[in-house]
């Protein structure tokens, strides 16, 4: 069902250029310079896919100097009715829950589960500075339709009105306030991007203030450090965005959001605490090899692992940041499969 999308020709096709090993650089401190070098697709991934990296690469550059409510609705609007003709009996409606304004999807009446209720909170992405309406309903749809549980989107504070751990004490509200009717091994937690590290930050947090730990965990296109560095952020940044990533100490800016956080705060950086991550719930790791946070994504795991929790990773080659946005894409439905089948198995 993929639609039309509007791409430059030139850019979809192979070709590769570089000079010889003799022309890169290796300095004493393990920096490595080399010459120009062009990419082509990745022939791994399906010419879907490859479009729609393109295709947002050039919607975005159109709208460059465009406020954050903008950039969302162009990039990410269209996604949204793409997601709710592929899942058409998946209903929405507002709520607040604990005073906190939330988004429920809710599947098919004949997909409802009556026995053992179960639920999922999305927590949605926008680098905990925008999110157009029901900008959630991209990671919700799809789950709510195949897991045939209703997923609850937060709709928490964001910058530059609020800082952290602004949206770790909303989740934790909405979630205390669900704990009421809804038991721990029936709930799980998700979210991409800016969402998949609240979702690690929102576990950490739940430690601190006594909750207890949802049946399980799934985060996305992110880790658990918001520093998103490593490997992956030139990487990501130059063949999932085609961006210039800037180069040496402090590459990645801090997120506007975690203003004058400490690393030590393990609430806040919780991929650095060991002890913190020990207690994770089983958890399920998602990103793609153009994104810019692979890196952190797969450090955690490995932290996670390293830490003696049930924690899995799953990679797709060439996709972007947040590439199963876009269910034109087969490996989106790829993703959705592995997140439906993860949180049907542990939650109970």
């Amino acid at each position: 069902m993929m639609g039309k999308l509007g791409i430059a020709a030139a850019l979809l096709i192979p070709a590769i250029s570089s000079a010889g090993a003799q022309d890169v650089a290796v300095s004493p401190d393990g920096a490595i310079t080399f010459p120009a070098l062009t990419v082509p697709n990745s022939d791994l991934m399906s010419n879907e896919g490859n479009r729609s990296r393109v295709e947002h690469i050039l919607t975005e550059r159109t709208l460059k100097g465009r406020s954050v409510e903008d950039l969302n609705a162009a990039l990410f609007g269209p996604r949204l009715g793409y997601m709710k003709t592929a899942y058409p009996d998946v209903s929405v409606r507002e709520d607040r829950i604990a005073g906190v304004r939330v988004l429920i999807y809710e599947p098919g009446r004949a997909k409802l589960k009556a026995r053992n209720p179960r639920l999922l909170i999305n927590v949605h992405g926008g680098g905990f500075v925008g999110c157009f309406t029901e900008c959630g309903g991209v990671e919700s749809i799809p789950i709510a339709a195949l897991t045939g549980v209703p997923v609850v989107s937060i709709d928490y504070r964001l910058a530059p009105g609020a800082r952290f751990p602004a949206a770790s004490e909303d989740v934790a509200a909405v979630y205390g306030a669900l704990l009421k009717s809804t038991a721990a091994r029936r709930i799980g937690l998700y979210g991409c991007s800016a969402g998949g590290l609240l979702t690690a930050q929102s576990l950490a947090w739940f430690q601190s203030h006594g909750l207890p730990a949802p049946a399980a965990a799934g985060i996305f296109c992110a880790g658990g450090d918001p520093s998103m560095s490593g490997d992956s952020r030139y990487i990501g940044l130059v063949l999932g965005d085609g961006e210039a990533p800037r180069a040496g100490p402090g590459l990645a800016p801090r997120l506007g959001y975690m203003t004058g956080t400490s690393d030590d705060d393990a609430n806040a950086f919780p991929a650095k605490n060991p002890a913190v991550l020990a207690k994770f719930p089983p958890t399920l790791v998602i990103t793609g090899t153009r994104d810019f946070g692979m890196s952190s994504a797969v450090n955690l795991h490995s932290r996670l692992v390293a830490s003696g929790v049930d924690a899995r990773l799953h990679v797709w080659e060439g996709g972007r940041h947040a590439f199963f946005y876009d269910v034109r894409v087969p490996e989106s439905r790829e993703v959705y499969a592995v997140v439906a089948k993860f949180f049907e198995e542990r939650l109970k």
